[in-house]
């Protein structure tokens, strides 16, 4: 099994799930399979700023649940 980065974007799950947003959706978005999805926000591989862009921008989502302390 492929070593986490980083700790898994808690904050963005959340948001995305009150959005009505699934990771499949998230994906035909920014162009990327949905399992790279999952890996991206499970911590084991990073989004790219202009991922990031295009998710807040398309469904309202403040960049800072990329940057908050991601705590289950």
């Amino acid at each position: 099994m492929k070593k986490r980065v980083h700790a898994p974007y808690v904050a963005l799950k959340r948001a995305l799930a009150g959005a009505g947003v699934t990771y499949k959706m998230v994906a035909e978005l920014i162009g990327v399979s949905e399992t790279t999805v999952q890996l991206k926000i499970n911590g084991y591989s990073d989004f790219y700023i202009s991922e990031q862009r295009k998710i807040c921008e398309k469904w309202g989502i403040d960049v800072a649940v990329f940057f908050e302390e991601n705590v289950a």
